[in-house]
């Protein structure tokens, strides 16, 4: 369906933002995008339909919105041959203290996933998933191509799997996409069963050394 931006529009987004910058219902009232467009600062942009442009979400100070505060995990999956390319995507379901949620989804492989994902992996190896509060933060890098990299900040700190980490670098140092999905893959698996209660078997691997921020 496609859609075209109005006032009621602008209105929900700036409800959208006023609870998920730290300030419903359980439908998804936004699906959101991580730096669709590279010659910009911006880093989340909203879909608004299939023949529009997405919109960067701005703060009211004209600034680009890069945080979403005081959010749970409430969902997580791949989605498969999503678009024209035939992508594959990671969705992210966040849902805010006000009980509103939003879907942010990018490519599976992009360095934005592996930070986001390597961050709830460590809230699920030590905290409740289901019960923590935290902070999403997406920044953009300073190479040509300026990647989208993010963070997961909960109890005054950032959140992160050293081991995952050590996996993924060797991954794309190895140039290995097939071992990246599957370590990406993995974490999904993990993640949903402890949303969703379902068990699952996840083979434990041992990284050699710790490993610094992406």
């Amino acid at each position: 369906m496609t859609t075209t931006p109005n006032e009621a529009t602008l209105t929900e987004t700036s409800a959208v933002l006023a609870e998920f910058s730290g300030g419903g219902s359980g439908d998804v009232s936004m699906m959101i995008g991580i730096g669709l467009i590279k010659d910009t600062d911006a880093v989340f942009f909203q879909y608004l339909g299939d023949d529009q442009t997405p919109q960067a979400i701005m703060m009211p100070s004209g600034k680009p919105l890069t945080r979403l505060a005081n959010v749970r995990l409430a969902g997580i999956s791949v989605a498969e041959d999503v678009g024209e390319f035939k992508a594959t995507k990671l969705n992210l379901y966040l849902t805010s203290n006000q009980g509103r949620t939003v879907m942010l989804t990018s490519g599976l492989r992009t360095i934005w996933s592996q930070c986001i994902l390597t961050g709830l992996q460590g809230l699920l190896n030590d905290y409740d998933i289901n019960e923590t509060i935290f902070t999403l933060d997406t920044w953009k890098g300073t190479s040509k191509m300026r990647p989208c990299f993010g963070a997961i900040r909960a109890y005054r700190k950032k959140i992160s799997d050293q081991i995952m980490y050590e996996l993924l670098k060797e991954a794309r140092t190895d140039r290995d996409n097939d071992k990246v999905d599957s370590i990406m893959r993995e974490s999904i698996d993990a993640l949903n069963a402890a949303i969703t209660g379902e068990a699952i078997s996840v083979d434990v691997v041992e990284a050699e050394t710790p490993a610094k921020d992406f």
